[in-house]
């Protein structure tokens, strides 16, 4: 979740965000875990905790939330971004997770001010200045990112939950922040030709590695459809039950289940895989169906149909239970694109970039004096 600073520059976004929900929570939902071994579609909106917060009583817009050498974050500044990301996620989070992804945004709302009041205040100390030739770079690579969305960037700027103002603001003082970064690290960078070379002379090694891997694609996808064949006959002829010989020889993590994959409607599963269970007779194991994962044995067990809309009950689609065996086939890998010397020195550059700049940042952090009334944004900030 791209939660306040949403157009900022690459550096600037990277630290401002540091912590700002662009990894997945270890607890947040996932739907159709572990089905078929196929991906869930990502959900549209950002994934928060799914237990419900209790309502809180109203409180004072003038509380101070966070404040950075004296310079203060209000509740009521809290409030309304949380007000324009909801906003801008409405209907695209569930209702029972409304309280917790307000608390959410908020908390990542306060320690974004930390992080650009800190960043920001350095930034002036050392007078950095933004040219309008750092604009100009700045936009180009915006537009030519907007061009899949089909938008420009004044649309994006326009569009922002935050407001065209707010946008601008957020865009100028990412510049700021990445003239900052760029003049106290990355330019202090050192990396040689020998570095380079090295790393290339790996990609080239571990991309002889993969052709060798590749070879023996055609001999284990063969060994594996005379696995699937065999379990096949042990389950229609020999009469084994699915559910055990799945928890022994299925791929599936669904295994632990005896195969399990319980209830699903459409669009959760590849589609070879949904094709075959919803055209399958209940209670009879279908043919062999390959997969990008493998080859599958599916046993469907119930059928429920779709269900209209009535009243205040939702519609609901049509459903299979069913359960699988997989037998995992190894996918060709890619051989990596060997990059010139000119590109693996831009690599190397991001890479040490990340690790310096992490220091540098916490160095700035550490002599500022950081006050906050959340407990959450606490952890967040150690």
């Amino acid at each position: 979740m791209k939660c306040v600073s949403m157009i900022l520059p690459v550096v600037a976004s990277s630290l401002i965000l540091a912590g700002c929900g662009d990894k997945p929570a270890a607890d947040a939902p996932v739907a159709n875990a572990n089905k078929a071994d196929a991906p869930a579609a990502a959900p549209a909106a950002p994934a928060v905790k799914a237990e419900t917060a209790e309502p809180e009583a109203p409180k004072n817009p003038d509380d101070v939330i966070a404040s950075v050498n004296g310079k203060k974050f209000l509740r009521k500044e809290m409030d309304q971004l949380v007000e324009a990301m909801m906003k801008a996620y409405e209907g695209r989070i569930p209702a029972e997770q409304l309280a917790n992804a307000r608390k959410d945004i908020g908390n990542r709302a306060a320690y974004s001010f930390i992080m650009k009041t800190i960043l920001l205040e350095q930034a002036d100390k050392e007078k950095i200045q933004v040219t309008d030739e750092d604009r100009k770079n700045q936009t180009a690579k915006m537009a030519e990112q907007l061009k899949a969305q089909g938008k420009t960037v004044e649309q994006f700027f326009k569009e922002s939950p935050l407001g065209e103002e707010a946008a601008k603001k957020e865009f100028e003082e990412g510049l700021m922040i990445d003239k900052l970064i760029t003049v106290n690290v990355i330019d202090k960078l050192q990396i040689t030709d020998d570095e380079c070379k090295a790393e290339i002379a790996k990609i080239e090694e571990a991309n002889k590695e993969i052709e060798e891997k590749n070879k023996n694609l055609d001999t284990e996808k063969a060994n594996a459809r005379k696995k699937i064949e065999a379990i096949k006959k042990r389950v229609t002829e020999g009469n084994e039950d699915f559910g055990a010989v799945a928890e022994k020889e299925s791929d599936c993590p669904s295994k632990s289940k005896k195969g399990d994959l319980g209830s699903f409607a459409r669009g959760s599963m590849v589609k070879p895989f949904e094709d075959a269970a919803f055209s399958q007779e209940i209670g009879k194991v279908g043919d062999i169906v390959e997969t990008p994962f493998g080859f599958h044995l599916i046993k469907v067990t119930a059928k429920t149909p779709a269900v209209e809309a009535k009243g205040d009950t939702p519609a609901q689609p049509e459903k299979v239970t069913a359960s699988h065996i997989l037998v995992r086939v190894p996918q060709a890998a890619k051989p990596r694109p060997v990059p010139t010397l000119e590109q693996m020195k831009e690599q190397i550059k991001q890479m040490k970039s990340r690790e310096a700049i992490r220091p540098y940042v916490d160095g700035l952090k550490n002599a500022a004096k950081i006050e906050t009334s959340l407990p959450e944004l606490q952890e967040m900030l150690k």
